[in-house]
C-alpha cells in the first residue's frame, strides 16, 4: 500500500514568507505536520464567504482539541464529523438512504449528496431539519458561513 503524500491532500495558500496549509483530519496530523517541518499551528478563520484564510483564534480550536467548526447564522447548524450530535443526525441519514433504495432512480439522482458522509463530511441542519451533506471545503461558501479550521504555518525557505 503506497503511504499519502499529505501535501497533496492538503489546501495550500503562499504568502510573501510563509505557506499556510489547511485540511487536516485531526489535530494529531496537523501537530506532526507543524513539527515535521518547522512549522507552527495557526487558528484561521474563513470570514467573508471567500477562500481568504485569516489568524482568528477567537473559536479556541487547540484549546478544545478540534480542528474545524462553522456557524451559519441563528437558524442553521452545521455538523462536523467532530461535533456532539453528528453520529445521531448521520444515523437519521443513513436510514433515509436506505428509504431511498426503494425510490426511483430519478429520485435517487436527485437526493442530496448521501456518499459525502462517509468522508470528513459537514452537515447543514435549518432550524434542526436535514438541509445537506457537504464537505468542509465547500461549507466555506454557503450563506455567509464563517469557518475555522487549524493550519500549519511553514516558513518559506530562501532559494
Amino acid at each position: 500500500m503506497e503511504s499519502e503524500n499529505i501535501v497533496e491532500r492538503l489546501t495550500k495558500y503562499g504568502f510573501d514568507n510563509s505557506n499556510l496549509y489547511t485540511g487536516f483530519k485531526s489535530v494529531v496530523e496537523a501537530k506532526k505536520f507543524a513539527e515535521e517541518r518547522n512549522g507552527r499551528l495557526v487558528e484561521v478563520g474563513f470570514l467573508d464567504g471567500n477562500d481568504n484564510p485569516v489568524e482568528d483564534s477567537s473559536q479556541n480550536l487547540l484549546a478544545q482539541n478540534k480542528y474545524y467548526k462553522a456557524f451559519a447564522g441563528p437558524d442553521y447548524r452545521i455538523l462536523h464529523s467532530s461535533d456532539e450530535g453528528f453520529q445521531e443526525v448521520a444515523e437519521r441519514l443513513k436510514e433515509r438512504k436506505n428509504e431511498l433504495k426503494e425510490k426511483s432512480p430519478d429520485e435517487k439522482y436527485f437526493s442530496d449528496a448521501d456518499w459525502q458522509i462517509e468522508e470528513d463530511a459537514v452537515i447543514v441542519l435549518f432550524k434542526d431539519e436535514f438541509q445537506e451533506v457537504t464537505s468542509r471545503e465547500r461549507s466555506k461558501y454557503l450563506m455567509h458561513t464563517k469557518v475555522y479550521e487549524l493550519a500549519v504555518e511553514v516558513p518559506k525557505t530562501p532559494e
